[in-house]
């Protein structure tokens, strides 16, 4: 089994970045006297100023650092300030961009990091894999280890957008396909996956797939949505790599990525690609398009900007952006006929 780091605290509840520092110091002992860097933006700041001012006046060792992009060179620099000026806790305070770079200088400067995020878009937030933008703009993922302790504060997620709500969603649904293609990985190649991380990320699915609740932004489904996305984290950490949660899925949405300015969140290029992937694993995509419309997520190619022409290509090229991730990609001989088909089928089931 690979080394694996669980966070030291979890806290999913209302109103639980009140008294920040005190929950801190429940936490880390000598709180008073740590300094602590808070990664956010501008525009965060601006959203949440009247208690990050409260808690700079209650708190002099904070210090506020700007993410302005998502960059490995700006991680990597504030990893050296951070180390230089002898910062011992890190806090990432808004969405994925702002956690991951937090994360990694974190990481790289061997300090404590702690997630408060303010949408929950991805699984990202309890993941040991930071992604940053490289050369060109192009964004990779690094390997780094999971958070230390992550506050999740439901009131601050019920006032996300609701596009990035439901991509949380579809980055949980897109564990339907990863997984049937881990389990691929081990017929033809032997390599078992590990029992407690594919466990994790069944358990992760299923959680959002059977709930009950009715409306996103409901306390409970929000509950749900944290769990899940935390719990899917997890099994990305327990299992040393992404391999629970990424599949053929992925590999589509990579390939947008590197392919295609396609202006749409992760989650939904990836819950997009689980549909395309049910269909090549000759599997029934029914359940999860049932619960992607129960809660109006809505993914139809031409919503997310992705004509006939971009689906088939992107898929044609999906394998090349992870050869080493095996897939049910590996199995088949794509043809653009094929691929054509598979987009009318799935926007007409869409709609």
């Amino acid at each position: 089994m690979q080394p694996f780091n669980l966070p030291l605290f979890l806290t999913i509840e209302e109103n639980s970045t009140k008294d920040l520092i005190a929950k801190l110091g429940r936490e880390f002992s000598n709180i008073e006297s740590k300094k602590i860097m808070v990664f956010t933006s501008k525009g965060i700041y601006e959203k949440f100023k009247r208690g990050i001012d409260r808690l700079l006046n209650d708190y002099k060792r904070i210090s506020i650092f700007y993410v302005e992009d998502s960059t490995y060179d700006i991680a990597v620099e504030v990893a050296k300030r951070i180390s230089i000026e002898e910062y011992e806790i890190v806090i990432g305070f808004g969405g994925g961009k702002i956690l991951d770079t937090a994360k990694y200088a974190s990481y790289v400067s061997k300090k404590k990091y702690v997630a408060i995020p303010t949408t929950l878009s991805n699984d990202g937030v309890a993941s040991p894999i930071a992604v940053l933008k490289t050369y060109e703009g192009k964004s990779k993922s690094f390997g780094c280890k999971s958070p230390d302790g992550i506050i999740i504060d439901t009131n601050i997620i019920k006032d996300a957008p609701n596009t990035l709500l439901m991509a949380g969603i579809g980055d949980t649904v897109s564990n339907y396909t990863a997984l049937y293609d881990w389990k691929l990985e081990s017929k033809h190649k032997g390599i078992h996956p590990n029992d407690f991380a594919y466990l994790l990320s069944d358990t992760a699915l299923n959680m959002l797939l059977f709930s009950r609740e009715e409306h996103i932004r409901n306390e409970n489904f929000i509950k749900q949505l944290a769990q899940s996305l935390v719990l899917s984290g997890l099994a990305m950490d327990i299992a040393g790599n992404s391999r629970p949660c990424s599949g053929s899925e992925h590999l589509f949405s990579h390939s947008l990525d590197e392919h295609y300015n396609i202006d749409a969140p992760h989650g939904l290029k990836v819950a997009l690609g689980s549909i395309a992937s049910c269909i090549l694993q000759d599997r029934s995509y029914e359940p999860i398009v049932t619960f992607l419309k129960r809660y109006n997520v809505n993914i139809l190619p031409e919503k997310l900007g992705v004509s006939k022409e971009v689906f088939v290509d992107a898929w044609l090229k999906a394998q090349d952006t992870r050869p080493d991730r095996f897939s049910v990609l590996n199995t088949l001989d794509l043809h653009e006929k094929h691929l054509e088909k598979i987009y009318d089928e799935i926007t007409e089931v869409l709609r």
